[in-house]
């Protein structure tokens, strides 16, 4: 840390963006060490994106970027389903369960066993990658696992994360209890420490006997006058979950969540902290769609940030707008850090500048084309679509952009 990057900032949205877009300058300009940028290109990434919106959203009806697309899987309204199943008897209590669902699942998308494929039994399809996550985490939640309340299957309990099985865990994830045992250790403890965060926050998640990761929406709907800001539902998943996302940097006691140390080495080098927070702010992007049933709008949309992920690399290394510079030679464990934040800020830059380059070619404004829809009907689809042809490209990706093998990082399996 610098004295002019306060800890604070770190977790802002929009230092987030500022630290991206700095990467992004050195980059264009060939000052990285590990990565370089054409922007100039851009307009190659922009034609992908259009062709693959028009593809899947002819109408440009597309719905918000979250994980409830995953759950989606194969063209089936799994929660449609089960919603109608439960029967819900207020909005509260649908937006509750709705809420629990959302949270978890994203938080459940981490690393996974290489090749693995689950077996969505109930409608015969298969998933892989994160969409296997988030359908792991589905069918789990519907069964029951996280539930406290034997009449009340469809809810996340803190305590029941806190004592989760790894029997349990092996059999609803469809993990191999023996080949995978590591993996399932580390979930098992993800878990746990996400149930001990929930319960040391009852004023966020707390509510009566009940304490539940989706009581924070239905707390701030309540508190709200029919629309939520989305800065002050990231300030709360933050400043509440934050030490779960660690392996990162941190100082002292203070763990900054997903944020990383980066050398910028030149005529003055300097260390500073690079923050992102993927999985915290899609935990809010599929906070929209739950609020929205609930009959509560989501605004500030615009003040987060694009996932820095795999598919936005990938879409533009694909286009050549990004370069991994000189990738086949090995690297010290502190350059392949750097090289990992390089790629990340970079891709995450580049969307946003391709976002406004997708809106002047379409002749519409922000509020038109918000950036959720951008990502889920363009970008974060090419991306992950050129990843699915190219698994060998996508495998060596995943290790760039997790090379220390984190869990929480839903990449470098």
């Amino acid at each position: 840390m610098t004295d002019t990057q306060p800890a604070l900032s770190l977790f802002r949205p929009q230092h987030v963006r500022e630290k991206a877009y700095e990467l992004l300058k050195l980059a264009t300009d060939g000052k990285l060490a590990h990565v370089e940028a054409v922007p100039d290109l851009l307009e190659t990434a922009l034609a992908k994106v259009l062709e693959t919106t028009r593809e899947n959203f002819p109408d440009f009806h597309i719905p918000p970027y979250g994980i409830w697309r995953n759950y989606e899987a194969g063209g089936i309204d799994r929660w449609g389903a089960l919603a109608n199943a439960r029967g819900f008897e207020t909005a509260e209590e649908m937006l509750a369960a709705a809420a629990d669902l959302a949270i978890l699942g994203t938080y459940m998308k981490t690393r996974h066993p290489e090749g693995w494929v689950f077996e969505d039994r109930m409608t015969e399809t298969e998933a892989t990658g994160q969409e296997a996550s988030a359908l792991a985490a589905f069918h789990m939640f519907a069964a029951g696992s996280f539930s406290g309340e034997m009449t009340d299957p469809y809810r996340v309990d803190a305590q029941t994360l806190v004592q989760m099985d790894r029997m349990e865990l092996s059999e609803g994830l469809q993990w191999d209890a023996r080949e995978d045992d590591d993996l399932l250790e580390a979930m098992q403890r993800h878990l746990k420490r996400f149930g001990e965060a929930l319960a040391l926050r009852p004023d966020l998640f707390g509510e009566g006997d009940e304490t539940r990761p989706g009581r924070l929406a239905v707390r701030m709907a309540k508190e709200s006058d029919g629309v939520v800001s989305a800065r002050d539902l990231l300030d709360r998943l933050l400043e509440s979950l934050c030490p779960l996302w660690d392996g990162g940097a941190s100082e002292g006691s203070m763990v900054y969540g997903d944020s990383f140390e980066h050398y910028q080495r030149g005529a003055v080098s300097e260390r500073t902290v690079v923050p992102f927070h993927l999985a915290a702010q899609e935990m809010v992007y599929s906070l929209i769609e739950p609020l929205a049933w609930a009959g509560f709008e989501v605004f500030g949309l615009e003040a987060l940030t694009p996932p820095a992920d795999p598919a936005h690399a990938a879409l533009f290394l694909d286009a050549g707008v990004l370069k991994i510079l000189e990738p086949d030679t090995a690297l010290s464990a502190e350059a392949e850090r750097d090289r990992m934040v390089e790629i990340r800020a970079v891709a995450l830059a580049l969307t946003d500048r391709l976002a406004e380059l997708l809106r002047h070619e379409l002749k519409v404004h922000q509020d038109q084309l918000p950036l959720t829809c951008i990502l889920e009907g363009g970008t974060s689809r090419a991306g992950g679509i050129y990843l699915q042809g190219h698994p060998q490209e996508a495998k060596k990706l995943g290790h760039f952009m997790n090379p220390g093998s984190v869990f929480w990082l839903p990449f470098g399996a």
